[in-house]
């Protein structure tokens, strides 16, 4: 997915979205989009965050 600015409106059968709206669209639109010069492409501000996890020790139960 990718996430573009529009630089004119566009409406169409259940939706509508204004000038310099930031919608996400498929790669496939993204890349109709800019090249009828309708959009522009962000780059996305949001780094994404990787998180380190400890692995826990898993106990089993054990009936006697």
């Amino acid at each position: 997915m990718a996430k573009v600015r529009l630089l004119t409106s566009m409406a169409g059968i259940g939706f509508a979205h204004d000038e310099g709206a930031i919608i996400d669209v498929t790669d496939a639109e993204a890349k109709r989009y800019l090249d009828a010069g309708i959009a522009e492409a962000l780059i996305s501000a949001e780094p994404k965050i990787e998180r380190a996890v400890k692995k826990g020790v898993i106990e089993k139960a054990i009936k006697g």
